[in-house]
Parts: C-alpha cells; sequence; structure tokens
C-alpha cells in the first residue's frame, strides 16, 4: 500500500513539471510609447515679405509725407525651447536681410516739381522671448522682445519728367521693440515648420541726411539736415527649424 502511494506520487509531480514546462512565459510588459517633446534647442531659416512703414515728420513747417516701403525678406534664427507638461518656454535670436522700399512725393498745388522722399529697410534683427501651448507635435506660440533695423533714405528733387537726383542721403540704426505669434508644427523628429507674423515699432528717430551731388538746395555739399521719421514694420514669414542636442527630440511615457 504504501509503496503505490509512492508511486502515485511520483507521478503527479511528474505531470506537475510537466505541465508547468509547457506553460508560457511570465508576461512582459511593452516598452514605453514615445512621445515628441519641444525641448531642446535649433537653428533654422526663414524667408518671407512685410510692409516698412517710415512717416516722415513736418521740417521747419514744411509738411512731408509718410512712406509706404514693401518688399521681402530672409534670414536665419537659433533658439533653445524647454517644455513643462504642455507649456512651452523658449528664446530666440533672429537676423534678417531685407529689401523693403518705397517713396513718397511732397507736392505743391501748381508745382512744377516735387520733393521725393524715400526710405529703404534692408536689415534687421530680433532678441525675444518665446511662450507657447503644445499639442504634441503643433506648438502655437507669442514672442515679444527688442529689435533692431537699418535704414537708408534719401531727399530728391523731381520734376516729373526726368529721373530725381537725389540731393540728400544718409543711414539710420535704430532700436525698438517686436511682438508676434505664429504656429510651429514638427513633421519629423528633428525637423519643423513655422508661419509668423511680427509687428515691429521703433518711435520716433532723428537722421542727419547729408547733402550729396552737386544740387543741394543750394547749400555745399557735406552739409546735413535732420529729419524725425516715425517708423514701424509689420512682416509675414515661414521658415524651418532643426532641432538638436539638449534631450532630444523624444521622451518616454510610460
Amino acid at each position: 500500500m504504501k509503496k503505490s502511494l509512492l508511486v502515485l506520487a511520483g507521478a503527479v509531480a511528474l505531470a506537475g513539471s510537466a505541465t508547468a514546462a509547457d506553460m508560457p512565459a511570465a508576461y512582459k510588459a511593452l516598452p514605453p510609447a514615445p512621445v515628441f517633446t519641444w525641448t531642446g534647442c535649433y537653428l533654422g531659416g526663414n524667408g518671407g515679405g512685410g510692409r516698412a512703414h517710415s512717416d516722415w515728420q513736418p521740417l521747419a513747417g514744411l509738411a512731408l509725407a509718410p512712406v509706404r516701403a514693401s518688399g521681402w525678406s530672409a534670414g536665419v534664427q537659433a533658439g533653445c525651447d524647454y517644455q513643462v507638461s504642455s507649456v512651452v518656454f523658449g528664446v530666440e535670436g533672429q537676423f534678417d536681410w531685407a529689401d523693403m522700399h518705397g517713396i513718397a512725393l511732397v507736392t505743391t498745388p501748381g508745382g512744377t516739381s516735387a520733393l521725393q522722399l524715400s526710405s529703404k529697410l534692408d536689415r534687421f534683427a530680433t532678441a525675444t522671448g518665446r511662450i507657447g501651448y503644445a499639442f504634441d507635435r503643433v506648438l502655437l506660440y507669442a514672442k515679444g522682445g527688442a529689435a533692431w533695423a537699418h535704414y537708408n533714405h534719401e531727399v530728391a528733387v523731381t520734376n516729373f519728367t526726368t529721373p530725381a537726383v537725389p540731393s540728400l542721403a544718409g543711414g539710420q540704426n535704430v532700436t525698438g521693440f517686436v511682438v508676434g505669434g505664429g504656429v510651429e508644427v514638427a513633421f519629423l523628429p528633428n525637423w519643423s515648420f513655422k508661419a509668423e507674423y511680427n509687428y515691429f515699432d521703433f518711435g520716433t528717430n532723428s537722421v542727419l541726411l547729408n547733402c550729396v551731388g552737386a544740387a543741394c538746395f543750394g547749400a555745399s555739399t557735406g552739409i546735413g539736415i535732420p529729419f524725425d521719421i516715425h517708423q514701424n514694420v509689420q512682416t509675414f514669414m515661414i521658415g524651418v527649424n532643426y532641432r538638436f542636442g539638449g534631450l532630444g527630440p523624444l521622451v518616454a511615457k510610460y
């Protein structure tokens, strides 16, 4: 009897071992799914167009005219972002070349000639902070900060039949502020596309335009006349950024 019980116990043990061997391995948790993050630094380029408004102030009682310029801009930008939950904080620097040129005429009733005012914005730069809200790979943001620009101005006399000959000319560096906003979309892990609007205000600045050429309103070459000009600019641009370094474009989410 005892021998039969021992044989039965051994058979049960062997059956149990075989059953355990046939059981599947313990369940392994799947690796965490990658989630996009805007944290990191970037370098990119941009291009677009804009309008530069230069409001020439009256000079010695003579009312002058505003110059409305338009044209293109293109340049580079670099910055860094840090994402906390869905909020993204960042800083950015940008430099653009531009060709926004315009002219305006100052005429008198019945006059046979006129003053031709000319303003051209040829470059600008910004240093801004930005804050945005991320919907995964889509970032809506606002930005603001300091701005710098360079203008060239001319005053000429025209008789409406022959090309105007500049009588006064000079360059001008101005500083002010910029505010704007846009949307940025990450279309690849390290690449993003953006569309952005900016408004620049440089206030009213004085520029000394020097006499050039033979005709300078009866003054000698080298004599300068100061003009006060109020300036603002609006731009719309699109751009592409390459993101690198930092924590990388992907983080794990459990």
